[in-house]
């Protein structure tokens, strides 16, 4: 079975606390923001203590309209923007490389002082896979992060299904919010053996909030 290559790193950034102001709204394209931004050889780790600054390769840019924040790390952050009177944006996690775009002002009108580092809430997920099956033998999915059981088919997840829905299968979890995955689905015959569908792994990203559903048919 194929796994999943790790994320390529990124090119780094400037410091995470310096605000550029313009005079009219503007969205930040990524192909623009490269002449601003100046690489560094090797991306750093986004690794920081839940409510605190981030590290340095996160980088933002304001404006009256929107608050634009990259990610130079080599890692995800999960970031959440300050305003003044103690308000924050909600929590969103950017992918090494990535952009991501918040408002520009607080509810107040109240503009921004900073980033702190955060933890966002997960989003839920809904697996469907169609697959024939024999008795005894069970579906169940696995992937590349933790919640997907890390590829080991020990601590994969059972789908369900029963006589009015087979042969679909489901099952529901929560994910963490933002993430890229990888995931397979396996078969249990009832002596232990496990079966791999076949092909490619099976690649997604989660959504920053609300909820994320596949529908997938076994290889």
């Amino acid at each position: 079975m194929r796994k999943e290559v790790a994320p390529g790193q990124a090119s780094g950034m400037t410091n995470p606390f310096s605000r550029t102001r313009v005079s009219r709204p503007f969205v930040l394209a990524a192909a623009g923001a490269v002449g601003l931004l100046a690489p560094l050889a090797a991306a750093p780790s986004a690794s920081a203590t839940e409510g605190t600054a981030p590290p340095a390769c996160v980088q933002y840019y304001s404006s009256w309209r929107y608050t634009q924040v990259a990610n130079n790390c080599s890692t995800a952050v999960s970031i959440s923007v300050q305003y003044t009177n103690g308000q924050s944006s909600a929590c969103q996690t950017v992918q090494p490389g990535a952009w991501a775009t918040f408002d520009g002002y607080g509810t107040d009108m109240n503009y921004v002082t900073g980033l702190l580092t955060c933890t966002p809430a997960p989003v839920a997920a809904v697996f469907h896979a169609t697959a024939t099956t024999t008795y005894g033998q069970n579906l169940y999915l696995s992937g590349d992060i933790a919640e997907l059981g890390g590829w080991d088919p020990a601590k994969a997840l059972p789908l369900t299904t029963d006589g009015t829905s087979y042969p679909v299968w489901t099952a529901n979890l929560q994910l963490p919010a933002g993430t890229p995955i990888a995931y397979k689905y396996l078969i249990k015959n009832p002596d232990g053996t496990v079966i791999w569908e076949s092909g490619d792994n099976r690649t997604a990203t989660t959504p920053a909030t609300g909820s994320f559903t596949a529908d997938d048919t076994w290889r």
